[in-house]
């Protein structure tokens, strides 16, 4: 896992997006905030009535009165929570596969939002119980999930054990990866520290579409993807990728789809770059020779 890789490409991604994802994740962040003010006062105004009242029975018929506002204030508060932090999910994926993207994609999974609901709270439970027995396995259970908020990004109608069993064989070999990379960012979480989270506002986006980039490399070999249509009634997905050179890697396969690979170790299996010789086109034959010069003799039939 190349982690320079990871941060380039999605540091490439971050210049090409518009808007720029320091924009949309100060929406992100200004919503949240809102949410928690909005709860962080109901409990304040709570414990300043009970205060104010001397009768005991008075204070707690006010206590009880509030309590039932502020328990569905949390709930529904909980909810958006979650599909916000999905739809950043998804935003940071659409980022970082040079799709369009925007604010409107915070809001994109309301309707999924029992479903996230659920995910969080059967996630919650597993490292919870991993936790239990020591601290490290919980931290390992914690990395072995962490794809599953991307998985269900991609595939909304998925259910939440798929998406946590899916999660589970992806980060198979690869939790230390994901702990490295996370290690990788201190220094820029020192930077928003220091800066009173003003330098949030690059750091946040920046770790997050690097997440995603790391995502992309375990299900796709390569940081990004790109959708394509390609001719004679072909269309589909892409798998983007570098080689050590950094040129990207590409070519087309005799049938006229596109053929994929890597030649960088660790991300599949190199493969022939260009044109079947064979391939013709009209009647003259065109392609690239072995030793990678152009080929346009005409070969009549």
């Amino acid at each position: 896992m190349d982690r320079v890789q990871l941060k380039m490409d999605a540091k490439a991604a971050m210049q090409q997006a518009n808007p720029h994802p320091a924009l949309v994740s100060l929406v992100y962040m200004v919503i949240l905030a809102a949410i928690s003010f909005v709860i962080s006062m109901m409990s304040g105004f709570s414990s300043a009535f009970t205060a104010l009242v001397s009768d005991p029975d008075a204070a707690a018929a006010i206590y009880a009165g509030m309590m039932i506002p502020s328990l569905l204030l949390s709930l529904v508060s909980t909810l958006v929570t979650g599909f916000l932090q999905m739809g950043y999910t998804a935003y940071t994926l659409r980022v970082i596969n040079r799709q369009p993207a925007g604010i409107n994609d915070l809001f994109a999974y309301a309707r999924y939002c029992l479903k996230i609901w659920g995910l969080n709270i059967v996630m919650g439970f597993f490292v919870f119980a991993w936790s239990l027995l020591l601290w490290v396995p919980g931290i390992v259970a914690m990395y072995r999930y962490s794809q599953a908020y991307y998985i269900l990004a991609e595939n909304p109608e998925k259910g939440i054990m798929d998406c946590i069993n899916e999660s589970k064989a992806m980060m198979y070999g690869h939790k230390m990866d994901k702990f490295v990379l996370d290690l990788s960012f201190i220094l820029w979480f020192l930077l928003a520290g220091i800066t009173c989270g003003l330098a949030g506002l690059y750091v946040t986006p920046y770790v997050e579409i690097t997440n995603a980039a790391f995502y992309n490399s375990l299900k796709y070999g390569g940081s990004y993807q790109q959708q394509y249509g390609y001719g004679a009634g072909y269309g589909g997905y892409q798998q983007n990728g570098y080689q050590p050179n950094g040129y990207q890697q590409g070519g087309y396969q005799q049938n006229g789809g596109q053929q994929q690979g890597y030649g960088q170790q660790g991300f599949g299996n190199p493969y022939q770059q260009g044109y079947d010789p064979n391939y013709q086109q009209g009647g003259p034959q065109q392609g690239y020779t072995p030793d990678g010069q152009q080929n346009n003799n005409s070969n009549p039939q």
